[in-house]
This record gives C-alpha cells, structure tokens and sequence, in this order.
C-alpha cells in the first residue's frame, strides 16, 4: 500500500510538473538541499550572522545519507528519495501492528494505515527529507512502550532525538513519565533510581551527542538553538509558558482567519483546529476506564510539543502540523478513537478529505509553493 501510494504521489507530480523544471530538482527542494549539503560538506557555523544556517538542522538524518554515500558511491539526490519511500513503508507496518495490539481488527488496521498513506505530510516522504525515518522511530517507540520494553523506547528516542525537536519533547515526556511511575512505585531504591536515570539519558542521547559534537567542534553547544534565530526568532521561556497556558496561538489563528480568511489565515486555522482534535483525542483517553495514566502522559507530551513549537514559531503558528503527525496517529490506533474513525462512512470521508489536501500539496510541490 505504501509503494503504491508513493508510486501515484510521484505520477501526479510529473504531470503537474512544469517544463522547465526536473522531477529531482522538486524532490531535493527546501530542507532536503540542506541536508545533502550537511551529508557531504560537513557543518559550520558563524556566530557573528543572522541568516539560518545549518547547524539549526539536527543530525542523524545527514548522518545516515553520508553513510550510504561513502559505502555505496551513489550522489546523495539518487538514494535520498528511494529511502524516505522504503522508510515510509515501514513506518506503515509498524503502524499496523501498533493498531493490531491495541485490539484492531484487520479491517480497521487496513483503514487507519490508509488513511496515514493517504494524508497530506506524506508528500515529504517522496522527498529527501528525514520525515519517514521520523516516523519509523516514533512507531517504534509506541511499539516498544506497548509491549512494557523500556529500555527499548530509551534507546530509539535517542535516536528520534537527534533527528527531529518533537524527538526532543518526546524524550522528555518519556523522562517524565518514567519519573511519575518511579516516584508512585511505592518503593524508591538506589536500582529504580539507576535504572531512570540510565534510560533518561539514553534517551536524550543523540541531542546530548549532537550538542557535545558542537561544543568541541566550535565551542558552543547552544549554537543548534542559536543558528534557527535567522528563520525563527527566539521567545523567552516566560513567554512561551504565558502562551501555551491561555491557548494563544489557538486564538490567535482563529482571529486571523477571521481577518484574513485566505492565504496563511487558512493555514493558521487548520493548525489550530489540529491542536483542538489532539486536546479532543486526550479528553477521549481520559474517559476511558483506567486511562487516566495514559492520560497524564499524553497531557505531558503535548505540553513538551506545544512548548518545542512555541519556541520555533515566534508564538503565533501553532504547529507545522505534518511533525505532529506520528503522535497524532500514534494516539489515534488507542481505542476508542480508531473504532470511532474506522467506521465505514467516517472513514470513506476522512480518506476523501485527506486526499484532497494531499493533492493540494502535490501541485504545489509541482509548481515550487511553500508547503513547509
């Protein structure tokens, strides 16, 4: 289903494809750019600019793609695209075996990993960008919490560390879980003690890795949050808090779509209306008998990713909606949510809707418009 849904992405990319432009040249646009250069230029970093530059850009990603390249020979542009399709199909059956311990039946399965094939964050995956391996960690990671291996989550969520922010929050919601449990455990010893400590490092590893690289390499670890000033700007953490806790950036989108109810304002309003449908699917768990557990951590994790994106986007863009996707479908596969979205007409709607917007950003990707 995956490499069928790729294979159509980039047929209907070709024929919106203009005649001046390559198919290659659409695929290795954007991010995909800096990370080939990244993979065979290595990182560097002037703390006297104030353009983005490419230690903003975490590195297991490049890593793997240098990898491939000085093992096989190949450009970085022949092999980046067929990898982010491979990954995406195992990001697909990793999902499917989420939903099938989680009590689905194949059916249901079917439709839920269709619907993920079919949305809109998807046409990063027939991109060179690190969107699919993403995905592939942050499956594993539930999979592995899933089935109690928590040294397993520790050591994957390193490695989504040190691939994407939501990584980040995701390791640190982890932390805190892991500390909630130790502290309710009714016996603290030096072991549990150990053993957390252990896992909450190992977990954040590939950050404190990445971090150390830079502080060694140009003596200054804090210039990964430093170099994303030149796209991003910085709040302060006082800020941030403040406007996580009113909902801010939830207000703000809805009063400019109000004002500007075409271009960004619409993009704004889909974000918000995506954050809303999180808090929905945290309300859903919560009133599920006995998953008020489940529901503290998930309470946790959207404060981490509301906090990592506040950061990243001025306080005013509530997400780029498509990081948000592996937890959001990570939620989703929980009962009773994807009992409710599997039902037959739901679904044939929700897959419609998807497709739209997917094709939406193929035209664009096409024709060279932001999609990001």
């Amino acid at each position: 289903m995956s490499l069928v849904s790729s294979f159509v992405c980039l047929l209907v990319v070709l024929l919106w494809l203009p005649a001046n432009r390559s198919l290659a040249s659409v695929l290795m646009r954007w991010d995909a750019g800096w990370y080939r250069s990244i993979a065979l230029q290595g990182y560097s970093w002037n703390p006297h600019s104030a353009r983005g530059q490419n230690v903003a850009f975490l590195p297991l990603y490049p890593l793997l793609e240098r990898a491939v390249h000085a093992l096989s020979g190949l450009p970085v542009g022949d092999f980046a695209v067929p990898s982010s399709i491979v990954l995406q199909a195992v990001a697909a059956a990793l999902l499917v075996l989420i939903a099938r311990g989680n009590g689905a039946s194949e059916r249901q399965a079917a439709i839920w990993v269709t619907m993920f094939l079919v949305s809109p964050p998807v046409v990063f995956d027939i991109m060179g960008y690190y969107s699919a391996l993403f995905c592939v960690l942050c499956f594993l990671a539930l999979l592995f919490a899933q089935r109690g291996q928590r040294w397993r989550v520790a050591v994957v969520l390193g490695l989504a560390s040190a691939t994407n922010p939501i990584g980040i929050a995701a390791a640190g919601a982890f932390i805190l879980s892991s500390l909630i449990e130790v502290a309710t455990s009714g016996s603290v010893t030096r072991r549990s003690l150990a053993v957390f400590g252990a896992q909450a490092l190992i977990s954040l590893s590939g950050l404190i890795g990445y971090l150390l690289y830079l502080f060694e390499r140009f003596g200054d670890a804090g210039a990964f949050y430093q170099a994303a000033s030149g796209w991003v700007g910085q709040l302060a953490l006082s800020t941030t808090i403040e406007r996580i806790v009113t909902f801010e950036p939830v207000r703000v989108a809805l009063t400019r779509y109000v004002v500007l109810p075409t271009g960004s304002g619409l993009s704004f309003l889909i974000d918000a209306a995506a954050a809303l449908v999180v808090v929905a699917l945290i309300i859903t768990l919560a009133a599920t008998k006995g998953a008020w557990r489940t529901f503290g951590f998930w309470v946790i994790v959207l404060a981490l990713v509301l906090a990592q994106v506040q950061s990243a986007r001025f306080g005013r863009e509530f997400s780029t909606t498509r990081l948000l996707v592996p937890l959001g479908f990570g939620v989703g596969v929980v009962a009773p949510v994807y009992g409710a979205l599997t039902r037959p007409r739901l679904a044939i709607v929700m897959i419609v809707v998807l497709l739209a917007g997917t094709l939406v950003f193929l035209r664009h990707l096409a024709t060279g418009q932001w999609i990001d």
